[in-house]
């Protein structure tokens, strides 16, 4: 697009949805930006209502009230200081347009004008330097403040106040093209270039400024066609990670901008209006944001005030349920809050909505993603778990192939940590996750310094996945991940698959982590971890005894088929070079080999419970690398099958394991105390039996999960050739005539087909 094609698409208000949820006015209207002048009723029912966004607006009134220092020098107006007088100055200008409050709107005005004729922009900017956060308070600020305090100014000090503004225009624009972030393709670059948005928009319909056009149509650019494709998925995925998804803040709020001002609308196409559905599913039962990658360990303030932005756009009540319980309102700026507010929207649990309690996030399209489970909503003390693969960069998410962790009854038994600060050579490394490492690990071996771990290699294949009611599978390809891309010459891995299966219906919750791993065609030293919280480990890791992991309220109990007398080191690591220094136990399992396997399964009961039986299954006939398990518990039995995939999409073998004949990578079948089956899961294949009747066929193959409730079935994967999944197709038994139907993430109705199944 052209500058003057952009420039006729401002002038002429494009053709608008009648179902649009933003007031459309002209360049120049004020206020316009975020809110008109027909949309100030509602702003008023909001600030005299009850709930979080009144009690929002009782804080913005704390913070006007609050005395304000101006700054002595640019430094102070950079620094918190500056931030905090911005943040009072746009709460200032607010209170006086919905309360029409004279007196707050002309303190906000001497503000303004004092700020605007004190401080020299281009020396501001020398001050911030490379300190990009420092670049957004001011230019949104005096945004808000032009367009809510128009009333307010004189019309013969307009101009003077107007050239300033330009003058801070030039002088951000100047900045940030002088900066390796200027494109915007990172969540760096999308602070300033989506403040210095909001900035043009509140001046849009007053400037005549020659390089006008240049800054906005350059903003645009950067935020529509580089910040949101190259960082968002539709599916709300951050690439970045959870604790960078609240920077589309400035470019939210550019955006809205654009289109309340006639201009094209790139919301629903952002992937950003639905950072809340994905930050719903990372974050866990018991609080806190699942641990993958280097930003995840921000608490409850990783929820901000911008996800109610996309709630409200798509109608979010689980979403907004979400928010109220868990938002830290004491870390959030209430002016935001109060103006991104869903009015029309009632809080609704996931639990209430029965919404699925496990979702794929595939990051990157058809290659890999994130699986996030749990066995129900609403229930601090429910049972989580999260697999991870992609084919991409690191950035924030690090060496994570074929990553787990594993939650149950609110106790964190598997996690991840940064054990190592940014400034450590191995922050970022594959020591700091519960992965398979080679020999003494440390890749990538030589990172560049704060380079947050960027110079990994993730390219990994999700070659199967299933999200389930009852259970859920996943399998991931990382062989190239393991070639280190900051040494030369480094080449990937002869093979590295790793399937789970996570099983969490029932009182027994448990995981499956099965291994096929060869670096080279040498001798290799291997290294299976898993971090914990606990301390401290009791058992050997077999059968007989396995390895205890006690909790506050839980324990988890780890045993190894393969190996079958596990060496095993366990010890406390302590954090290096962060802020704030804590300990987790790492178990190591190593074996040394050129192709070696591990098959291990952790089973959680809750302290003064019986605890599970994990059992070696009977012999797998028809492969001698396969392996089996066999859990008892309260009022079930399930036996699990796990065999690797020896050449790249040919699947498995037919395999028979006692009662349970199937070809899939992994089965398994829960039967009851009448033998009755009650729930099964089919991993990749083609066909499942079960005491000679068959659960699920298909020719071209696929996944499921059945339960007693919900079926799920997925589709083959085709991540290696890089097309979209396969329909599913095939026939399954369902375990329960009220069983409900899920094929490819669509509800279905039932088809009634041969001996009992149902086409798919």
């Amino acid at each position: 697009m052209t500058r003057a094609q952009f420039l006729s698409l401002l002038a002429a208000p494009a053709a608008l949805p009648a179902d649009r949820s933003y007031v459309v006015v002209a360049p120049g209207t004020h206020p316009g930006i975020v809110f008109s002048a027909s949309e100030l009723p509602a702003l008023r029912r909001r600030a005299s209502g009850a709930g979080m966004a009144a009690d929002a607006w009782s804080r913005v009134k704390r913070l006007a009230a609050a005395e304000s220092n101006l700054p002595r020098s640019v430094k102070q107006a950079v620094g918190r200081d500056g931030i905090t007088l911005a943040e009072r100055l746009e709460a200032m200008a607010l209170i006086y347009q919905v309360e029409q409050d004279q007196q707050i709107g002309r303190r906000a005005l001497a503000i303004f004008e004092s700020i605007l004729g004190s401080i020299n922009p281009v020396e501001f900017h020398n001050t911030v330097d490379s300190d990009f956060f420092a670049t957004e308070h001011w230019p949104k600020s005096f945004a808000h403040a032009w367009d809510w305090l128009q009333p307010l100014i004189p019309a013969d000090r307009k101009p003077r106040l107007l050239a300033a503004l330009e003058a801070w225009s030039a002088a951000l624009y100047q900045h940030t093209e002088s900066w390796w972030w200027r494109d915007a393709g990172y969540n760096c670059g999308a602070i300033p270039v989506g403040a210095h948005g909001v900035l043009l928009s509140a001046i849009q319909g007053e400037s005549r400024h020659p390089d006008f056009a240049k800054w906005h149509s350059e903003c645009f650019r950067k935020i529509s066609r580089n910040y949101f494709p190259e960082t968002w998925r539709s599916s709300g995925i951050c690439n970045e990670g959870p604790g960078y998804a609240h920077y589309h803040r400035n470019p939210t709020l550019f955006a809205n901008a654009v289109r309340r001002l006639g201009g094209p609308d790139i919301i629903a196409q952002s992937g950003a209006v639905n950072a809340m559905h994905y930050l719903r599913h990372q974050w866990m039962p018991q609080g806190g944001c699942g641990p993958v990658g280097d930003n995840t360990s921000y608490g409850r303030r990783v929820f901000q005030p911008i996800y109610l932005f996309g709630i409200r756009e798509l109608g979010d009540a689980a979403g907004l349920w979400t928010f109220e319980k868990y938002a830290d309102l004491d870390r959030i700026n209430p002016t935001e809050l109060f103006l991104c507010w869903p009015d029309s929207l009632k809080p609704v649990s996931p639990a209430t909505l029965d919404l699925p309690t496990s979702h794929y996030f595939e990051i990157d399209p058809h290659r890999a993603g994130y699986l996030f489970a749990r066995n129900r909503w609403d229930d601090e003390r429910a049972h989580w778990f999260a697999f991870t693969t992609r084919y991409e960069n690191a950035n924030h998410t690090h060496y994570d192939p074929n990553g787990f962790l594993f939650t149950a009854f609110g106790e964190q038994f598997a996690t991840h940590e940064n054990v190592y600060g940014y400034s450590h050579p191995h922050h970022g490394a594959d020591i700091e996750h519960n992965i398979v490492i080679v020999g003494e690990g440390g890749m990538p071996a030589n990172d560049r310094p704060n380079s947050a771990g960027d110079d990994g290699s993730l390219f990994g294949y999700m070659t199967g996945v299933v999200a389930g009611d009852f259970a859920d599978f996943a399998r991931g390809d990382a062989r190239r991940s393991y070639a280190d891309r900051s040494i030369k010459g480094s080449q990937p891995a002869v093979r590295a698959e790793r399937a789970v299966l996570f099983a969490k219906q029932g009182p027994n919750p448990y995981v499956v982590v099965a291994d096929d791993i060869q670096r080279s065609q040498s001798d290799e030293d291997y290294h299976w971890q898993w971090y914990t919280r606990a301390r401290q480990i009791s058992g050997r890791g077999t059968f007989a005894e396995p390895f205890a992991l006690q909790g506050e309220h839980a324990q988890c109990r780890i045993a190894f088929h393969t190996p079958d007398a596990p060496a095993r080191e366990f010890k406390v690591v302590t954090s290096e070079g962060v802020r704030t220094p804590f300990q987790l136990g790492l178990l190591r399992v190593s074996r040394k080999g050129i192709r070696v396997r591990y098959a291990a399964l952790a089973a959680a009961n809750q302290t003064g419970q019986p605890e599970p039986q994990i059992l070696r299954g009977p012999d797998v006939q028809g492969t001698s690398s396969a392996a089996s398990f066999i859990v008892k518990g309260d009022g079930f039995e399930d036996l699990i099958v796990w065999q690797s995939e020896e050449k790249d999409g040919e699947g498995g073998v037919m395999l028979t394991c006692g009662q349970l004949k199937t070809d899939a990578l992994m089965a398994m079948v829960r039967t009851n105390a009448s033998g009755q089956v009650t729930g099964y899961v089919l991993g990749e294949g083609r066909a499942l039996e079960f005491n000679g009747k068959p659960l699920a066929r298909s020719q071209a193959g696929f996944s499921v999960s059945a339960g007693e409730a919900k079926t799920m079935v997925a589709g083959p994967r085709r991540p290696r050739q890089n097309q979209p999944p396969l329909p599913a197709r095939g026939e399954i038994r369902l375990p329960a005539q009220t069983t409900r139907l899920w094929v490819d993430g669509n509800s279905v109705r039932p088809s009634p087909g041969r001996d009992g199944l149902v086409k798919v």
